[in-house]
């Protein structure tokens, strides 16, 4: 009898840590599951937007129309599980009687299993009606081009991506208009755009580029110091944005007056996933690489590459109609992030015009489970 109380009593004793660590198991599960859910949940978000703007871009390369779809929400719920086990034994062998010895084994075995079960539910909101074709449709606004800037990202991009045209009004009363389209027709207005969005650039890099408020209005400014600079920017045949001009402009016109005529977001799309075609055909319309600053040789966005270009790791990548688009830069000495920033500068482009979620009507919800 004291014999099966002691192995009773020991069974007790190995059952509790394993009902206790069960337990202590369990209560940490809960944190670690939703960091690795939050984390996965977050990568897949980003991969799915990047990937719906790469589609759009390469449906607008081909004349498509774009169509967007909104995560509304996000819910997931977590359970959890645990079972345990045990296998107890107890025995007794007694010798020979001329030995008179007595051998007592005993084994307890424990088993612990832990399980957890996530159900994610996600809905998504076709994007469309009247609230959404405002912001699709409508320019975007100055302010968010001079926020941009003010934030140092390159203004020869925001130009290339945001702009329709820009006017120059001078001192002189003189006026020049040029076009941020690479039109067949007239090859050197692409070009001397591409030129002034250079030199725009080089004031930038040397502080020369100034944002001012002017009745409530933010402006460039060039502040008279920077005349110097722009002499010797003029100097160079590849900033002359005014060759081939009908106004006839020089340094002693003055600083102009800089006027902007915004795109709306769905222009852009269409700017930018059909520039790569587009900037192909301004060269062979008569466009010159070498007309043109090094740092604009090329299309605001390239998405389609050759076969043996060496690439960064991509941020997104389709198929679309048989070709593979991919927004990454040339892997290369010059360590260029050209491609990914345009890409990005669009991405917050989107986020701002963007429908909070809470505005959107439910019928239209898509659910997941």
């Amino acid at each position: 009898m004291n014999t099966m109380s002691c192995a009773g009593a020991g069974m007790r004793f190995f059952k509790l840590p394993a009902v206790f660590l069960s337990l202590v198991l369990i209560s940490g599960c809960g944190g670690v599951a939703l960091k690795d859910s939050f984390s996965s949940l977050s990568q897949t978000y980003a991969e799915l937007s990047n990937e719906q703007m790469l589609m759009n871009l390469a449906r607008r390369a081909n004349s498509h129309s774009t169509y967007f779809m909104q995560m509304s929400s996000i819910n997931s719920s977590f359970s959890f599980g645990a079972t345990m086990g045990s296998t107890f034994t107890d025995g007794r062998t007694i010798g020979a009687v001329v030995a008179g010895v007595l051998t007592k084994t005993f084994s307890f075995v424990g088993t612990l299993g832990l399980s957890a079960t996530e159900s994610p539910n996600f809905s998504f909101t076709p994007l469309s009606g009247d609230v959404f074709a405002k912001s699709l449709f409508s320019p975007i606004d100055t302010k968010i081009f001079f926020e941009q800037l003010k934030q140092g990202v390159p203004v020869d991009q925001l130009m290339r991506i945001l702009l329709v045209s820009v006017s120059l009004e001078y001192p002189t009363g003189k006026k020049m208009v040029l076009s941020n389209v690479p039109d067949k027709m007239r090859p050197q207005n692409f070009r001397n755009f591409l030129r002034l969005a250079a030199l725009t650039r080089q004031l930038q890099l040397n502080q020369a580029l100034n944002i001012a408020v002017v009745n409530n209005e933010n402006i460039l400014e060039i502040p008279p110091e920077a005349k110097n600079l722009l002499l010797k920017l003029y100097s160079d045949p590849k900033y002359s944005f005014w060759q081939d001009g009908v106004s006839g402009l020089d340094i002693n016109d003055g600083i102009p007056k800089v006027s902007f005529v915004m795109r709306p977001f769905s222009a852009i799309l269409g700017a930018v996933g059909g520039a790569q075609g587009r900037f192909e055909q301004w060269l062979q319309a008569g466009g010159k690489l070498t007309d043109v600053p090094d740092f604009e040789r090329k299309p605001i966005l390239t998405m389609i590459w050759g076969e043996h270009d060496k690439l960064t790791p991509a941020v997104a990548e389709v198929d679309y109609l048989g070709t593979t688009y991919k927004i990454a830069d040339l892997d290369n000495e010059e360590h260029s992030t050209w491609n990914r920033d345009s890409f990005r500068i669009l991405t917050d482009l989107f986020t701002i015009i963007s429908i909070d979620p809470k505005q959107l009507p439910m019928q239209q919800l898509i659910k997941v489970f």
